[in-house]
């Protein structure tokens, strides 16, 4: 289950800094040797994981700030922890499948799952996809397809009678096919990929995009499904044949809006840069200050970029 948290931001990991603060008595721990009072815990835990911790309060209150009812976020996150304890049968045994994934606790995974859900909020809004964008998208957007393959192995660095010998392979199949052969057995005896041959050369469903440019072209030039190059395709890696299996549908615009704008969404969040550029302007509107010269690090990222930014601007 390690891959169900690996996406989870690991700041969230040592919330114990913020609560330990709350306590009243003067020593978290006593021994015959010396006490532990609260005031060298908190200077232990600030020196260790202070700007991280601080990091994570501060951006949670500046996208609490920045997008409307961050109420039901926090309910939704906390349900969905629920759900998985549930799952798992108790928490210790989420505990165990979370710490092999770096999170240290129940707790911390809940507050980083809440601050993932502010950030995809907030993105959504600094977004702000108007129709024109969402109906340009779809006018643009291709159906993902399924494919068969047999590739007929022969790199660009092979000989001239190489590529030429796996040429006329791939042809004698393609008129085999013809003839009637079934094109999984003829994938599972004869293609080189040997990570689909055993699945009779199937491949996705997938986008353009996912494949080199020779390959993604041929598979979407065919029309129906069953229809099969009537010549080797040629790409880095050799000679191909392909077969089309199924193409999604494209319903009208009404039917697909939610599906565009989410896909919008989604190529946002894995934007790096727009992210973080989001960030530096929800810092900069909030007017974060860090008021403890021992955390002065904790935004520096975000701080410096929205000082430079102010600078530019004025500089212009």
């Amino acid at each position: 289950m390690k891959k169900k948290f690996v996406g989870a931001l690991a700041i969230a990991s040592t919330l114990a800094l913020a609560a330990c603060s709350n306590g009243s008595a003067e020593n978290v721990a006593t021994t015959k040797y010396g006490n532990v009072t609260k005031d060298e815990f908190v200077t232990a835990m600030k020196d260790s994981v202070g700007e991280q911790t601080l990091q994570r309060l501060v951006l949670t209150k500046v996208l609490e700030g920045s997008i409307e009812d961050a109420k039901s976020l926090k309910t939704a996150a906390d349900e969905e922890v629920a759900k998985l304890v549930a799952q798992y049968g108790g928490e210790p045994k989420l505990l165990a499948a979370l710490q092999q994934s770096g999170i240290t606790s129940v707790d911390a995974y809940r507050q980083t799952l809440y601050l993932n859900k502010l950030m995809t909020e907030a993105v959504k809004k600094a977004a702000n996809f108007s129709e024109e964008d969402i109906k340009a998208y779809y006018d643009a957007w291709e159906p993902q397809i399924t494919v068969q393959h047999i590739l007929i192995a022969a790199k660009s660095d092979a000989s001239d009678e190489e590529k030429a010998a796996a040429k006329t392979k791939a042809e004698e199949l393609i008129q085999q096919l013809k003839d009637g052969a079934d094109f999984s057995e003829l994938a599972k005896a004869n293609s080189a990929d040997t990570g689909t041959a055993a699945k009779g050369g199937q491949i996705g469903p997938f986008k353009r995009s996912d494949m080199v440019t020779e390959f993604s072209t041929a598979a979407y030039d065919l029309k129906n499904a069953g229809d099969i190059t009537e010549t080797p395709v040629q790409t880095q890696f050799g000679y191909h044949i392909i077969k089309l299996v199924s193409k999604e549908e494209k319903k009208p615009f009404d039917e697909m809006k939610e599906q565009m704008e989410k896909e919008m969404l989604d190529a946002k969040l894995k934007d790096s840069a727009y992210l973080h550029q989001t960030m530096v302007d929800l810092v900069k509107a909030a007017d974060v200050k860090i008021t403890d010269e021992s955390l002065q690090n904790a935004l520096k990222n975000f701080l410096q970029a929205a000082d430079s930014e102010t600078t530019t601007t004025v500089a212009k």
